[in-house]
C-alpha cells in the first residue's frame, strides 16, 4: 500500500466523528485565527459557483415532486423524511418543531448519525436509504450531510485527498445517486447547508463543502437551503448566541459547546425558511390539483397534476 494510501486509512479509522447533540450573511473566502488569515486549499480546488447557485433561495418556485402532487390531489398527510447525519437530526427536529401543529405533515427522524458520503465501507448511504424508503416512503426529503467527510476517501484501492480531483467525482457521483433514487421514487428533494463553524481551520473546510453541495444541487436542480448567514453575527463571524425570537429580540444560545452542532432553539430559527418553502410547495400542489379536478374524475385529476408537478434534472 502507498504511504498517502496508508496515511489516509489511519485517519479515516481514528477520526473523531462529530456526534454533539444530535437533537439537539456574508460568505467570506478567507478566515481568520489570532489574527491571520487561514485559507481552505480545499476551498480553492472548489469549482465557481454557477450563477444559478449564487442564491438559491430567490427561486420562484421549487422543483415538484410527484407524490406530493398526487398527496394533495387525494388529501392525504405530506410524509416528509429527513436524511442525514448527527446534524440532519437537528435538521430533523428543527422541521418537527416547525410543522407539529399541523396535522397536514408527519416528519420523520431518517438520519443516522456518524455517516458521510466518504464513509461508505462503514455505510453505504444509498443502499441505506433505499431501505428506510421502502419501509417508509416519503414525498419530500431533507437531506443533510457533510459534517464527517472533511477527509479523504479510498475509491478502488486509492486515496483521494479531501476536496480533490477524484474526491469531487467520486463524493458526486454518490450525492446524484442518491438524489436520483428519490427522484425515480417521485420524491421532491431539498438539501441543506452547513452553518458557520468555531473553529477556524474546520470552517474553511466546511465552507468548501457548502460550496461544493450548492453547485451539485444546482446542477441536479434541487433546492440549497442556506444556514450559513442564519448563524452568524453582524459582521460574519462565529456567534454562540443568536436572536432566535421570530422578531429577533434578545439574544439565546443557538450552538453546543462543541462549536459544530446547534441547540433545538437554533435548529428551529434555521428551519424556518425551509418549513416556509415547503408549505409553499404544497400551496403550488393545491393550486395545481384545483385547476385540474374540474375537467377529470379525482383518479385522472390526482395523475395529472403529478406529471404536471414532476421535475427533473
Amino acid at each position: 500500500m502507498r504511504p498517502l494510501d496508508r496515511l489516509l486509512l489511519i485517519l479515516d479509522r481514528t477520526l473523531v466523528l462529530f456526534i454533539g447533540l444530535a437533537v439537539g450573511a456574508v460568505v467570506t473566502f478567507s478566515f481568520f485565527a489570532g489574527g491571520q488569515p487561514v485559507t481552505s486549499q480545499a476551498e480553492a480546488s472548489v469549482p465557481a459557483l454557477p450563477a444559478a447557485a449564487a442564491a438559491p433561495s430567490r427561486r420562484a418556485t421549487d422543483p415538484m415532486g410527484p407524490r406530493l402532487a398526487m398527496a394533495v390531489a387525494q388529501r392525504r398527510r405530506i410524509e416528509i423524511g429527513v436524511f442525514g447525519d448527527s446534524f440532519g437530526d437537528g435538521v430533523w427536529a428543527g422541521l418537527y418543531n416547525q410543522l407539529r401543529g399541523d396535522r397536514g405533515f408527519e416528519v420523520h427522524q431518517l438520519s443516522e448519525r456518524s455517516i458521510g458520503f466518504t464513509r461508505y465501507r462503514s455505510l453505504n448511504i444509498l443502499d441505506d436509504i433505499r431501505r428506510k424508503l421502502d419501509r417508509q416512503p416519503v414525498d419530500i426529503a431533507v437531506l443533510s450531510f457533510g459534517a464527517n467527510d472533511t477527509q479523504g476517501i479510498f475509491d478502488a484501492g486509492h486515496g483521494n485527498a479531501y476536496m480533490s480531483e477524484g474526491w469531487q467525482r467520486i463524493v458526486g457521483e454518490r450525492v446524484s445517486a442518491v438524489v436520483g433514487l428519490l427522484r425515480d421514487r417521485g420524491v421532491m428533494v431539498y438539501w441543506v447547508g452547513l452553518p458557520k463553524m468555531r473553529d477556524a481551520h474546520f470552517d474553511a473546510d466546511i465552507h468548501a463543502m457548502n460550496r461544493f453541495y450548492a453547485a451539485r444541487m444546482a446542477a441536479l436542480d434541487v433546492p440549497y437551503i442556506e444556514t450559513l448567514p442564519l448563524s452568524v453575527d453582524a459582521n460574519g463571524a462565529y456567534a454562540p448566541y443568536l436572536p432566535l425570537g421570530p422578531g429577533g429580540g434578545e439574544r439565546q444560545m443557538a450552538r453546543t459547546n462543541d462549536g459544530i452542532h446547534m441547540t433545538i432553539p437554533g435548529y428551529i430559527y434555521v428551519m424556518r425558511g425551509l418549513s416556509d418553502r415547503i408549505r409553499g410547495s404544497v400551496a403550488q400542489a393545491r393550486a395545481q390539483a384545483e385547476r385540474v379536478a374540474p375537467a377529470s374524475p379525482p383518479g385522472q385529476a390526482a395523475e395529472r397534476s403529478a406529471r404536471g408537478g414532476e421535475s427533473h434534472s
